[in-house]
């Protein structure tokens, strides 16, 4: 089965894509996110997008 674009002729997303709630966007999990310890940043905005505890590090 072929991938198709979607119905407005842009390319289909990938399921690891993640999105800036404040600015929009959007980029695969590897993609142009700021890596901060375990914390993903928006590279246009600065917003934390994904935020994960560091276990076995006490807070």
């Amino acid at each position: 089965m072929s991938r198709s674009a979607t119905p407005t002729g842009s390319p289909p997303r990938r399921k690891a894509t993640l999105f800036c709630s404040v600015c929009g966007h959007e980029s695969g999990y590897g993609g142009d996110w700021i890596r901060r310890d375990e914390t993903l940043v928006c590279p246009d905005c600065g917003s934390v997008v994904v935020s994960q505890p560091a276990f076995g590090v006490p807070a």
